[in-house]
């Protein structure tokens, strides 16, 4: 009988792996994050006794530590050369592993790992491997210039040093932060696709091996880095289908930012500029995450707005380096600025996505808490109603060069997917005030039912608006590389809601100017969604392409009469007046 295993409280997964287990049920935290099962089946280790000595048998000693003696005083030397023999073999095997070290790191690498495979978990053996230095500074290059200067996760200095830093210490003795903080930042930049899309599987080996120093990420000494490595853990998680492992880690990002005090101006008044600044951006990063995750998961924040003591102006943050790249007379380009390719026209992105963020905010108080349900509805209303203006100011502040068709042609290819995220959760916000979203079911069965009578059952309040801003996101995701498996479930909702905002519009005006454009974009859409839906087996995927393919070919039904109807007239007319 067993009876230690019915005493023990730690799942098997963190008892193997000699973690805190939090014992939540029915799958503790760790077993979330990591995707395991949650079991209690595993035998627990047994107490092995120390063997005592057999006092039964008798030994001379006397004679035994004489003769030990006696060898000892005639072989002096032979212990002074075996001892000189044991340091020139260690210092021969500190050769052979510096060796293998350089013999590992000029590899060519086609798996960008160190001598180990995807499948391979380098926190059973100590080995914190990294791909070839060559290989990973062109990346990390790369992320700094294209996706840090716009979403500030890191201080570029800072990051250079820590990398050097990092390779220079032998993977095994390698700091476990600092080495899932080299891991985030390759896995972020490939799953963007800012180095082609032979990189994106990539990524997932990046996250898994940065996931298995988590324990030592979360339970260790706090400092920026432990935060810095869940915010980015969080962005790749983010594209997930499954929500749980993003919002238990974000929870956990939001915890140790309070503890560090990053979301208060007092904690940081006693550091130097650049310190603050980055503790500010960071804190900033993981909000928008929070604010993100909230909404489309329908469940609460972790920051509240009233404990925020930061000055969001775009003054705070100039001068903070995010990037590599520099403009005229050696000043940084700025945190958040995306500039159009002829630089006529600029805008902060970090900061207006905060700014949309807070926006978030306020929908889910207002539209989904448990204080708005308790509201009269006089009361949602017009909170939904100040949200809605807020809204408006927000969408009336970014530059029309960054919006819609007109973004595909003056702003660089790696900032569409930025812009893309940014106006989808726009919209996802516009749509959930309206109650006009693919996931309404009313609304949904109204579009299905529709005739061609009262528009009003299936065209939201200030539906041009929204419709539009729909026509920007479809336009917006037919750029390469915006749209695909690795970060579809970001813009899910707000993507299948255009397709259908769009279907409706051209149902009730079938002679409208853009309806060409518009059947195109959803044409496009269908088949976007259709090879999801295969790839991912998503049931839930396959049921609204078919639902947007009724509403569309309905749609194109509804043409083909329209047009047979005005043909025919305009042949009765000319047959009159002749």
């Amino acid at each position: 009988m067993d009876g230690s295993r019915s005493f023990r409280k730690s799942c098997d997964f963190c008892y193997l792996r000699k973690i805190k287990c939090d014992g939540q049920k029915p799958r503790c935290s760790h077993c979330i994050i990591y995707s395991v099962d949650c079991t209690y089946a595993a035998p627990s280790r047994r107490y092995k006794p120390k063997k005592r000595k057999d006092s039964t048998k008798v030994v001379d000693g006397n004679a035994n530590l004489q003769n030990r003696v006696r060898r000892l005083e005639a072989q002096p030397g032979e212990v002074a050369e075996r001892s000189r023999g044991t340091g020139g073999q260690v210092e021969v095997q500190s050769q052979v592993g510096e060796q293998w070290l350089t013999h590992i790191i000029a590899k060519p690498s086609g798996t960008a790992t160190e001598g180990s495979t995807a499948g391979d978990n380098d926190s059973f053996d100590g080995m914190k491997n990294l791909p070839p230095l060559q290989y990973a500074m062109p990346i990390i290059q790369i992320f700094l210039e294209k996706f840090n200067a716009v979403l500030p996760l890191f201080h570029a200095e800072t990051l250079f040093r820590l990398t050097h830093r990092t390779y220079k210490t032998e993977p095994r003795h390698r700091d476990p932060v600092e080495w899932a903080a080299i891991n985030v930042v390759l896995a972020l930049t490939l799953r963007q696709g800012l180095i082609g899309s032979s990189g994106t599987d990539q990524s997932t080996d990046y996250l898994h091996r940065a996931q298995s120093v988590l324990p030592e990420v979360v339970l260790g000494e706090t400092k920026l880095l432990n935060v810095q490595v869940l915010v980015g853990m969080v962005m790749l998680l983010q594209a997930s289908q499954d929500l749980q492992p993003s919002l238990v880690l974000v929870a956990t990002t939001m915890r140790l930012a309070h503890k560090l005090g990053l979301h208060s101006r007092a904690s940081s008044a006693h550091l130097d500029l650049v310190l603050a600044r980055e503790r500010a951006c960071v804190f900033w990063m993981a909000y928008i995450l929070d604010k993100d995750i909230s909404i489309r998961a329908n469940q609460p924040s972790i920051q509240l707005d009233d404990d925020i003591d930061l000055d969001l102006s775009h003054s705070s943050f100039e001068g903070y380096n995010t990037s590599s790249e520099t403009g005229a007379d050696n000043v940084p380009t700025g945190v958040g600025i995306i500039t159009t390719v002829d630089g006529l026209a600029r805008m902060n992105y970090f900061v207006t996505r905060i700014q949309l963020a807070v926006i978030e905010g306020g929908v889910y108080d207002y539209l989904y808490s448990t204080r708005a349900q308790n509201r009269t509805p006089e009361e949602r209303s017009h909170a939904l109603e100040s949200v809605a203006r807020a809204l408006d100011r927000w969408r009336a502040s970014v530059p029309p060069e960054f919006s819609g068709a007109e973004a595909t042609k003056r702003v660089p290819p790696e900032m569409h997917r930025f812009l893309c995220v940014l106006h989808a959760t726009s919209l996802s916000c516009k749509t959930l005030i309206n109650q006009a979203h693919a996931w309404s079911t009313q609304w949904m069965s109204n579009l299905s039912k529709y005739d061609g009578g009262d528009p009003v059952r299936v065209l939201p309040s200030e539906w041009e608006s929204s419709v539009h801003e729909a026509r920007d996101v479809m336009v917006l995701s037919r750029a390469p590389g915006v749209v695909d498996r690795w970060n579809f479930w970001i813009l899910c909702c707000s993507y299948i809601t255009a397709m259908v905002l769009l279907t409706a519009s051209s149902m009730h005006r079938l002679r409208l100017d853009n309806f060409s454009l518009d059947e195109q974009l959803v044409s496009e859409g269908l088949q976007v969604l259709d090879g999801i839906a295969q790839e991912t087996q998503s049931d839930e995927l396959r049921s609204f392409h078919e639902t947007c393919a009724a509403l569309h070919r309905k749609v194109q039904q509804k043409r083909s009469e329209a047009i047979s109807m005005a043909n025919t007239q305009d042949l009765f007319y000319h047959f009159l007046s002749n």
